[in-house]
């Protein structure tokens, strides 16, 4: 036992050297006195203490009091982050979620063992390998199903519509994890892609995608980077250099000194430097969405639309320890060419820094500071973040359609019980008056109270997200998506634009 503690604690002080450069530590009564202090704790502290916990906490607490984003990562952090740069991973393949406080098949991946197995859109996952999920988050379940590539998995099901259990024993096997979620044509000659993180493979996965779209007819394109909390920094170079002409700047890094500097050049030029572009953000993205968005409008390639994006602009470098655990540890920042720094201020900037909401005062670029050092002296704000070209918000639901949506999963479930019952639907479904009759009827039968001034305030709304949820579980995600984008306010705005995009890129050509 006291060997265990000995080498918990030598891992904290080997971190230690690692961190600050401490190369000769006289460890003996380093590990001695760290030992005394974990005896100490786990015979008066009320809590339970594991000499694991003691060692990650005193890590973390260390880190803290660098930046907001060095940090420890575990056996299982470090495996998942490999896990999503690689673009693979062994599981059953499907998407889940919490909904109706359970977990929940959001929708099974084609061509995976769940599909094959034969789970479906709205299953309730009751247990994994016997073990109920009562209590369980997503990311516990996720930990359950992924495992080594061969091995069985016994997943327990209740399906609306069967009193009984339904047991599925499934074989995992390798599932790809793609950074382009979508990629299709809003009209003949409009194309839409949603990327949703940079990893190893995301410069091959765009490139097909444009090449795909391109002859599909592709003439102007609304990339989606909301949400996406970025990645490996050569994939968001390679991302960038899709769209920016040979030779363009798009996004150096400093660290500690001046002398200490990076700089990005597209490289290529891959054919779609010349098509009108919209680049979509929110305050979820970050990091590598950041550099492409930074990189675009800075080389006035395009214009952005959302909200002012995270501010992470931080880089950190990955240190493997044991071959396990391992140190992600701030080493440089990123700035944009105009010389913006994307990274937020994390010391006196306003709230609390990992809140995801932004303040009005922001988002009007009051107090922020403005650079003129675009292709075309275009002004463009700092202070962390992508400001967008046009600050859109994307709409605040009622409180009605959030209890709707979130707290009940009414759509979700409506929409389960729907395909189940009937099997005529097409692609072209809609939810007309005989379906919002249905929808009410199904509220009352789950006890989900509501008024019919309720509905009709937010009809249109309300009928989208049957569309989606619908199509969603009938034909796929992707289906579902292209309804939902008809009454998506930043997308819809973002489609307006492309005159506008088209006469910034061309200037910004004749500019030297």
């Amino acid at each position: 036992m006291r060997f265990m503690k000995k080498r918990a604690i030598f891992f904290l002080v080997l971190l230690l050297s690692i961190i600050f450069g401490i190369a000769a530590v006289d460890y003996s009564k380093k590990i001695a006195s760290l030992v005394d202090l974990g005896d100490f704790l786990k015979t008066r502290s009320v809590n339970e203490f594991t000499y694991k916990k003691f060692v990650e906490g005193s890590i973390d607490g260390m880190l803290a009091t660098l930046d907001p984003h060095s940090t420890f990562l575990n056996e299982e952090e470090y495996r998942r982050m490999r896990e999503e740069q690689r673009g693979k991973f062994y599981g059953v393949g499907m998407i889940i979620s919490q909904r109706n406080g359970k977990i929940t098949v959001i929708a099974p991946i084609a061509n995976t063992p769940a599909a094959k197995a034969g789970l479906r859109s709205g299953d309730i996952i009751y247990a994994i390998d016997g073990e109920s999920t009562e209590g369980m988050t997503v990311n516990d379940a996720v930990s359950k199903l992924r495992g080594k590539k061969g091995t069985k998995v016994v997943i327990t099901i209740k399906r609306p519509g069967y009193k009984k259990l339904l047991t599925f024993t499934i074989i995992r096997a390798e599932i790809p994890e793609r950074t382009v979620e979508y990629a299709f044509m809003i009209d003949k000659d409009t194309g839409y892609i949603l990327l949703k993180s940079f990893g190893e493979k995301t410069g091959k996965e765009i490139y097909k995608a444009l090449k795909k779209l391109k002859k599909q007819g592709m003439k102007k394109l609304v990339l989606d980077l909301r949400n996406n909390p970025g990645g490996l920094l050569g994939s968001a170079v390679i991302v960038s250099d899709m769209f920016l002409p040979e030779g363009d700047l798009i996004v150096y890094i400093k660290g500690r000194t001046e002398d200490d500097r990076n700089d990005f050049y597209a490289r290529n030029n891959f054919g779609f430097e010349n098509m009108p572009l919209v680049v979509l953000i929110n305050r979820g993205s970050a990091s590598g969405s950041e550099i492409v968005a930074g990189a675009i409008q800075d080389n006035d390639r395009g214009l952005i639309v959302g909200k002012t994006s995270w501010g992470k602009g931080l880089v950190q470098t990955i240190f493997e320890i044991e071959k396990k655990n391992a140190l992600a540890l701030t080493t440089a920042k990123y700035y944009t060419p105009s010389g913006r720094c994307i990274q937020r201020d994390y010391k006196t900037s306003f709230g609390d820094y990992f809140n995801p909401q932004i303040q009005t005062e922001e988002e009007k670029n009051k107090n922020k500071p403005k650079f003129k050092t675009t292709k075309l002296k275009r002004t463009v704000y700092g202070g962390g973040g992508i400001t967008p070209d046009y600050i859109v918000d994307s709409g605040k639901l009622s409180d009605f359609l959030v209890k709707l949506r979130f707290r009940d999963s009414a759509f979700f479930r409506f929409a389960v019980y729907y395909t189940n019952n009937h099997k005529d639907i097409t692609k072209n479904f809609k939810a007309d008056a005989k379906v919002i009759d249905e929808f009410k009827q199904f509220l009352k039968k789950n006890d989900i109270e509501f008024t019919d001034k309720d509905i009709n305030s937010d009809i249109d709304y309300i009928k989208v997200l049957i569309e989606q949820e619908v199509l969603n579980i009938k034909f796929g995600l992707e289906e579902g998506t292209k309804r939902f984008l008809k009454i998506d306010k930043q997308f819809q705005k973002a489609l307006s634009l492309f005159d506008e995009a088209e006469k910034l890129y061309k200037k910004a050509q004749k500019v030297k």
